[in-house]
């Protein structure tokens, strides 16, 4: 048994537009719905279930950035930068202090 998905849709002149699930979990999405969407090969959307329905939303592109861009970003006005071998000291003491050992319970 195929499951079927549809949605109402009277701006495309008809009452609604149906697709069907594949045997592998696909789905076509109408032509005419791809287009007013601005919908192309490659787009991202996420998938929810809600209410008992299934609703697809167009996932925002979100430009790669390079470390140099976003390096200093958190920086706090008026604090001193520290240098490389303070920050890898300070990293190394964070670490040992999250995962020392514990002594087990007497």
């Amino acid at each position: 048994m195929g499951f079927k998905m549809s949605y109402h849709a009277p701006y495309f002149g008809r009452n609604m537009e149906t697709t069907t699930l594949s045997s592998k979990g696909q789905l076509v999405i109408p032509k005419a719905v791809r287009q007013s969407a601005q919908l192309a090969p490659g787009d991202v959307l996420s998938v929810r279930y809600v209410d008992g329905e299934i609703r697809l939303k167009p996932v925002a592109p979100v430009a790669a950035t390079s470390l140099d861009e976003v390096a200093g970003c958190l920086a706090k006005p008026g604090r001193k930068r520290l240098s490389e071998a303070q920050t890898q000291a300070a990293i190394k003491a964070r670490l040992m202090a999250q995962f020392k050992p514990r002594k087990a319970a007497a």
